[in-house]
């Protein structure tokens, strides 16, 4: 147990010490549509390219989503590997319609082990924003860990962007063998069958998490938000992932 804990201390400091990078330039995006106007295809790799311009009447390098525009609009990033992501930074359209990019999220996901889905996992907020949109630098809490990054507008609007930069520190490669993939589920708790290894007290639920990856045994971390319990139990025969407001649960591959 000491040198799990010394493990997440290190990890912390490496986190804190580093400058975190723009991780997101040039990798895999996708989008929920695309448009193609008199300039071109409004490509979903355009937000990641390098090219700041914002007005986009005079530029090819913005995303834009085709109609219909009575659909909530996504753009997601791939970065490829588990980073801390430290913070999110969006350039929007200056041209008109910033009011268009207004009231979305800015979601970090988790992938479960193995899975193809790019939003199946533990999905965490990094910020939203309700305002309209030019410019957006937004600060993620220092529990933001994932691969995929999603901008989500909540009204039926479409979707623009310029430039995106996601800001982080790398966790962890995705052909790991030390760390193992988990997947998250909020407002759960695990039915163990009496499977508890061991409990302990414990800052957040990612540390829960780090602790059943170096348990031999351990499948599930229960972490108990109201008085910070994680609980380490193994996997046994009909036990379940159970809806529990107070917990979040983590089952390790």
């Amino acid at each position: 147990m000491k040198s799990i804990l010394m493990l997440w201390t290190t990890c912390n400091f490496f986190a804190n010490y580093y400058v975190a990078l723009n991780v997101a330039k040039y990798k895999q995006t996708t989008q929920s549509t695309f448009f193609d106007d008199d300039i071109g295809r409004r490509k979903s790799a355009n937000a990641v390219d390098g090219e700041y311009e914002q007005n986009l009447m005079l530029t090819s390098g913005c995303t834009h989503t085709a109609p219909p525009h009575d659909q909530r609009h996504w753009w997601a990033v791939d970065l490829g590997a588990i980073y801390a992501v430290s913070n999110v930074v969006i350039f929007g359209r200056t041209d008109c319609c910033s009011k268009r990019l207004s009231n979305f999220n800015i979601d970090v996901i988790r992938p479960c082990k193995n899975s193809t889905h790019w939003f199946e996992g533990v999905t965490s907020l990094c910020h939203h924003r309700q305002e309209a949109t030019i410019y957006l630098n937004a600060t993620c809490s220092h529990e933001t860990i994932g691969r995929y990054v999603r901008i989500q507008l909540k009204d039926p609007n479409a979707l623009t962007l310029c430039e995106v930069e996601v800001h982080g520190v790398f966790m962890q490669d995705l052909n790991s063998v030390t760390l193992p993939y988990t997947c998250g589920f909020e407002g759960h708790s695990y039915d163990g069958q009496d499977g508890n290894i061991e409990t302990a007290h414990v800052n957040n639920d990612i540390q829960c998490t780090y602790m059943c990856a170096y348990m031999n045994g351990c499948h599930a971390a229960d972490f108990v938000k109201k008085n910070k319990t994680c609980s380490l139990m193994e996997r046994k025969n009909g036990s379940n992932v159970v809806s529990d407001p107070d917990h979040n649960v983590f089952l390790v591959n």
